[in-house]
């Protein structure tokens, strides 16, 4: 019947859940090697909206057809060969790998992302935006001002979390917040989120189940890190 998960489903999100519960993923910062675990919530959650009502719709835009221009032909390009010297050959000295420390670190949780500005919907708009990086990899940047607002940052670990703002067609201001880091995948929690299907509900409860029971065979081993 449609809808409804089988047996079969259910095995298959077994083996998706074992995928999604491997060991921490390992990646290369400029801070050395680095282990991020899995996270715990789940990769989308609805939160609450603002409360927000600006009283009226978002301003629609006005298209103007403009009037059609002339193009002169162009005269086609001729291409000639190109001529390509061998390259001398270049001596590569063998690479000694060195035993390096591994840092674990915490992922970054969607809920914890900082808040977006209030949008407005003033004319004209009064804004401005920001942004800032250093030699790290490190970078915070922003815009507010308007029908749609954001902010995001990064740390040298190469963790990301952001959230933006916006104004819907009700009037009604809409937030989402979102996280990601290597080796954890990409984490959202927004309050524009639509209510599951039936047939959804269904899914999501069998992959909880079927992850759950995967990360209960794999809670006694241990990961040594070098």
């Amino acid at each position: 019947m449609e809808g409804v998960v089988t047996g079969r489903d259910e095995r298959v999100l077994s083996l998706l859940a074992a995928t999604c519960s491997a060991a921490p993923q390992l990646y290369q910062t400029v801070a050395g090697t680095v282990a991020s675990p899995q996270w715990n919530l789940p990769a989308v959650m609805k939160i609450p909206e603002p409360g927000v009502n600006l009283g009226m719709a978002a301003p629609s835009l006005t298209v103007v057809e403009a009037a059609p221009v002339a193009v002169a032909p162009v005269a086609p390009l001729v291409k000639s060969a190109a001529i390509v010297a061998p390259a001398a050959p270049v001596a590569v000295a063998p690479v000694v790998k060195s035993a390096v420390p591994v840092t674990v670190v915490a992922a970054p949780e969607p809920l914890m992302a900082p808040e977006p500005p209030m949008p407005s919907l003033s004319v004209p708009h009064v804004g401005g935006q920001f942004h800032a990086q250093d030699e790290a990899g490190q970078y915070t940047f922003g815009h507010y001002g308007g029908p749609n607002t954001r902010v995001e940052t990064r740390d040298s670990l190469g963790r990301t979390s952001g959230s933006f703002a916006y104004v819907d067609p009700e009037g009604d201001v809409q937030v989402r917040k979102y996280a990601a880091a290597p080796g954890s995948g990409f984490r959202v929690a927004a309050s524009d989120l639509v209510v599951d299907t039936l047939a959804v509900a269904q899914v999501k409860s069998a992959h909880a189940r079927a992850h759950q029971a995967v990360k209960s065979l794999t809670a006694n081993s241990v990961v040594t890190l070098v």
